[in-house]
């Protein structure tokens, strides 16, 4: 009795514990499952409980266990409770609010992560660096996983041409994207992500046969690239995804209900279609330049003009943040407007500044990832010149480092600061703000 008594444990397999039954341990197939035919499951660091020394990490950080169900099998290195409790967190959070806040079946990504250990990596990458809390392990955890998955990520893009039909390395490429975005410890490299996200969709097409949960993961995919590849432009000057491969992208495939200017279905990020994220990459390219247009850039500006006007409609009683969008891109299509004087130039921006000074405070910080919000905050500082103006933006920005949602938040007003250095308040002058932008975009010191 003593020995049965003694095989009463808790590190059994998990058909034992399923069916109330003594397990023997005996890997990898106990005795019990032998007798009954059963698939011996194993607890991983994702299906069994955290040892003690997770759960006084998670404690001390003002955090409670994610509990997920089925258990998911973690593939090595990441068997260990904390990158447990970071996958529990992304699959919980983080993926459901990736691309649009509307519902969509997520489950083909999380199904491939268990068998692609970069995917599972990259997975636990972003999570740990959007965790909302204090702790320095979840850091530590995304940075481990970031690593592993550009480590063992090699070996897959050999060929470009098998990998752009491989879903588990579109999603680990997106989602290095998406890290590259939020980091916190560090400068974002965020354009070979996205560069090598683009050259992996143009040997994609939407396939029919698809199963639904298979298809709506490539739309989040192409959702995702055409994100990041139009707003982190301002974020990192040298990336330009879209030039070459757009027309191979085949991106009405994607977008076979495409929403117009006047009518918006609500959602996260592309609420406005496709178009209008394209259009914001053309005019972010053309507002780089620093000198005179050339005659094929005029022409190229006047198209850019006429295209926006059909978006001056872009506002949604529900959700406001479309707005700064759409008022950040006609601060940067003045910039390089070869129709009016310098004062006239000034006269616009600023009406376009103060208008959206008065949304951005009301914009839904938490419906929302904080590129989205902080691209148009970016634009309007830096060519915010009155200490008021300077103050909303900064406010705003702090509400977003207080949450941890990127570390973005960090990036652009540590940018802002050196900007407004060189464009004091007492020294109101109408083309500082002229100098503040090119600055951003230069990606350079003032």
């Amino acid at each position: 009795m003593s020995y049965r008594a003694r095989l009463r444990t808790r590190t059994g397999c998990l058909q034992c514990r399923q069916r109330r039954k003594k397990c023997d341990e005996t890997r990898p197939r106990c005795t019990g499952c032998t007798r009954n035919a059963l698939d011996c499951e194993w607890p991983s660091g994702d299906n069994q409980a955290p040892d003690g020394r997770c759960r006084r990490e998670v404690a001390s950080s003002g955090l409670s266990l994610i509990q997920l169900s089925p258990p998911v099998v973690m593939p090595a290195p990441f068997q260990s409770c904390g990158n447990a409790y970071l996958y529990r967190y992304f699959a919980s959070t983080i993926l459901p609010r990736l691309v649009r806040q509307s519902s969509l079946d997520q489950t083909h990504m999380l199904r491939l992560a268990p068998q692609f250990s970069p995917l599972f990596g990259a997975m636990v990458a972003v999570a740990g660096m959007q965790l909302p809390c204090t702790a320095r392990w979840p850091t530590r955890f995304a940075l481990q996983g970031y690593l592993h998955t550009i480590h063992s990520l090699q070996a897959s893009l050999t060929d470009i041409t098998k990998a752009g039909c491989d879903d588990r390395v579109l999603a680990t490429v997106i989602l290095l994207s998406v890290f590259e975005s939020c980091r916190s410890d560090a400068a974002s490299t965020v354009a070979p992500h996205v560069t090598a996200a683009g050259l992996l969709l143009t040997q994609r097409r939407p396939q029919e046969f698809r199963p639904k949960a298979a298809a709506t993961f490539d739309r989040i995919c192409v959702e995702s690239f055409l994100y990041h590849a139009s707003l982190m432009m301002i974020f990192d000057p040298s990336l330009d995804a879209l030039t070459g491969i757009r027309d191979e992208l085949g991106l009405p495939l994607y977008f076979d209900q495409l929403s117009s200017p006047t009518t918006q279905p609500r959602e996260a990020i592309l609420q406005a279609s496709y178009k209008f994220f394209l259009l914001i990459a053309d005019v972010t390219k053309l507002s780089r330049l620093s000198r005179p247009l050339d005659s094929a850039e005029v022409l190229k500006w006047r198209n850019l003009d006429s295209e926006l006007s059909r978006w001056i409609g872009l506002t949604c009683p529900d959700d406001i943040s479309l707005k700064p969008c759409y008022l950040a891109i006609q601060i940067l299509l003045q910039k390089t407007n070869p129709d009016i004087t310098s004062l006239e130039r000034t006269q616009r921006m600023r009406s376009f500044l103060e208008e959206a000074l008065r949304r951005v405070p009301l914009s839904k910080i938490d419906s929302h990832p904080p590129e989205y919000l902080l691209w148009p905050v970016a634009i309007l500082g830096a060519v915010a010149i009155r200490f008021e103006e300077r103050k909303v933006l900064q406010d705003f920005i702090a509400s977003i480092v207080a949450r941890k949602l990127g570390g973005q938040g960090a990036w652009v007003q540590k940018r802002l600061d050196r900007i407004w250095k060189t464009a004091s308040p007492e020294s109101v002058s109408a083309e500082l703000n002229l100098v503040g932008l090119q600055v951003l975009l230069d990606g350079g010191d003032p």
